[in-house]
C-alpha cells in the first residue's frame, strides 16, 4: 500500500500544483460575490438623555456587533473594521426590555460593497439602567512611605477638604471613604502637590473596579504636608510634699525617661527638657512607694507632638524608704583634735565616742568610722581633764542623732627640759660642722 502511494509522487504533486493555479485563474476571471463579516464595537450616543433623568446604564451582554455584507472576492481584503460604524441611540431605547436597535454606517470604501451592511443577530444592544446617587465624603490623607531619618509626617491640609462623588446606587454602596495618596518616602522638607481621589471599602482597601460610571465631581485635590523634625528629650519629674517622719523620698522611677518629640525646627531649638509638674506627683505623709500615671500629652506644648508612642501615658513610681539607725564606736585614733596650743599637751581617753547615725540601710551598710570626719575642739581648754563634744561631719545622706562626748586630758608642757634638749642639739650640730671643716683641710 505504501509503495502505491509514493509511486510517481512527483507527478501527483505537480498535478496538485496545477489544480491550484487553475482554481486561482478561475477565481480571478469570474471574481464571484461572497459574504464577509466584521466584528465592530458598538458606540452609544445620546447618553445625556439618561443622565438628565438621573439614571446610569450598563450594557448587558456583548458590546460589539457582527456586521455582514456582500463583496467581490478580489475586494474583500480591502475592507477593515474601521471602515464601519455601529451605534445605538439611547433615545430609541424601549424601556420595558432595555433593547436598542443597532445602526450601521459605512465610513470608507462604500463603493466596494455589493449590498448594504446588516447586523447579524442579535440586532439590538441591551442595557440596564440604575438610579444615580450623589454623596459627599470628607477626604482622608494617606501618605505613602517613610520620611527621611529624624523626620515625621506633620499636619496635612487639603483643598477641597471634602468631595462629592456621583455614581450608580449599587456602586456607591461599596464606597466607605474617599482619600488621597501621595509619596513621602525619604522626605526631609514639606511635601505638596495634586492627587486624584481614591475610593476605599469598609476595610480600607482600594476599590479598583468601579469603572468610569463613578466619578468625583470636584476633580483633583491640592495637598500639602509638613515634615517635622524629631528629637529625643529627657523628662524631668517635679515631686512635691514631704514624706512621713522616719522616711525618705529616694527618687522617681518611670517607664520612660526620655521621649521622641516631633515639631518644627524652630520650636525644638530651645527645648532641652520636658518638665512634668502634676498634682499626682505628691508624696505628702507617704510611708511607702506611690504609683501614679501621667499623660505626657497634657504637659507638652500644643505645637509639638510625641513621636513613636501609641500610648502617651507613663507610669511613675515615687520611691519612699524607711530610715534605719546604726551605732558606731570611734576610738582615740579616729578623732582629730583641733585648736591645740603649743604650750600644752593633749591626750584622749581610751573610751572614745559612741555615735548613732540615721540613714537608708544601703547607705549605712557602706558607712564606717574611718569615713567619718570626727573632731573635738580643745581651743581654750586649761590644764586638767575635760569633757568635749565630738563633732561629726557627714554628707546629706546621713543624720547624726546622738554622739557621746570624749574625755580630753590637758597638761602643761615641760619647757626647761625642752630648752636643754634644744641646746644639746645645737652644740652637736656645731661640733659636726667643725669636724667637717677639718676634714676638708686635710684633703687639700
Amino acid at each position: 500500500m505504501k509503495e502505491r502511494l509514493i509511486r510517481n509522487l512527483w507527478i501527483k504533486l505537480l498535478s496538485l500544483f496545477c489544480a491550484f493555479f487553475v482554481w486561482l485563474a478561475v477565481v480571478n476571471i469570474a471574481n464571484p460575490i461572497v459574504t464577509a463579516t466584521h466584528e465592530v464595537e458598538v458606540e452609544i450616543i445620546n447618553d445625556s438623555i439618561l443622565e438628565r433623568s438621573n439614571l446610569a446604564y450598563e450594557v448587558v451582554g456583548k458590546k460589539t456587533a457582527t456586521i455582514s455584507y456582500k463583496i467581490r472576492t478580489k475586494d474583500a481584503y480591502r475592507l477593515r473594521d474601521t471602515d464601519f460604524r455601529a451605534y445605538v441611540d439611547l433615545s430609541e431605547m424601549y424601556n420595558v426590555t432595555g433593547a436598542i436597535p443597532i445602526r450601521v454606517e459605512v465610513l470608507k470604501n462604500k463603493d466596494l460593497l455589493e449590498s448594504a451592511p446588516v447586523v447579524k443577530a442579535p440586532e439590538v444592544l441591551k442595557i440596564q439602567t440604575e438610579e444615580i446617587l450623589t454623596k459627599s465624603f470628607a477626604l482622608e490623607a494617606r501618605p505613602v512611605g517613610t520620611p527621611g531619618e529624624g523626620c515625621q509626617p506633620g499636619a496635612i491640609s487639603m483643598v477641597p477638604s471634602q468631595v462629592s462623588v456621583r455614581g450608580p446606587v449599587s456602586l456607591m454602596g461599596q464606597i466607605s471613604s474617599v482619600g488621597i495618596e501621595f509619596d513621602v518616602e525619604g522626605a526631609t522638607a514639606d511635601v505638596s502637590g495634586r492627587a486624584t481621589p481614591v475610593y476605599y471599602d469598609a476595610n480600607g482597601n482600594v476599590l479598583k473596579d468601579l469603572g468610569e460610571s463613578v466619578r468625583t465631581l470636584s476633580g483633583d485635590v491640592s495637598y500639602s504636608m509638613q515634615v517635622l523634625k524629631v528629637r529625643e528629650i529627657p523628662l524631668d519629674f517635679v515631686v512635691s510634699g514631704e514624706v512621713a517622719a522616719g522616711y525618705r523620698y529616694t527618687g522617681a522611677q518611670a517607664s520612660l525617661r526620655t521621649i521622641s518629640v516631633a515639631g518644627l525646627k524652630s520650636d525644638l531649638a530651645s527645648l532641652n527638657t520636658i518638665t512634668i509638674q502634676d498634682p499626682a506627683l505628691n508624696i505628702q505623709g507617704a510611708t511607702q512607694d506611690k504609683v501614679c500615671q501621667i499623660d505626657l500629652a497634657d504637659h507638652l506644648d500644643p505645637k509639638l507632638s510625641i513621636a513613636g508612642l501609641e500610648n502617651t501615658v507613663v507610669e511613675i513610681t515615687l520611691k519612699v524608704e524607711r530610715l534605719r539607725e546604726r551605732s558606731f564606736t570611734a576610738e582615740a585614733k579616729d578623732i582629730t583634735l583641733t585648736g591645740q596650743e603649743d604650750s600644752l599637751s593633749y591626750s584622749l581617753g581610751d573610751a572614745g565616742a559612741e555615735i548613732r547615725v540615721r540613714g537608708l540601710k544601703e547607705d549605712l551598710d557602706s558607712l564606717s568610722v574611718d569615713k567619718m570626719n570626727i573632731q573635738a575642739d580643745v581651743a581654750g581648754l586649761a590644764p586638767g581633764v575635760h569633757t568635749v563634744a565630738a563633732q561629726i561631719r557627714l554628707d546629706d545622706a546621713f543624720e547624726v542623732i546622738a554622739s557621746s562626748p570624749v574625755t580630753v586630758t590637758v597638761a602643761e608642757t615641760d619647757r626647761p627640759a625642752e630648752t636643754e634638749k634644744a641646746q644639746e642639739a645645737a652644740a652637736g650640730a656645731e661640733t659636726q660642722a667643725e669636724a667637717d671643716t677639718g676634714t676638708e683641710g686635710e684633703s687639700q
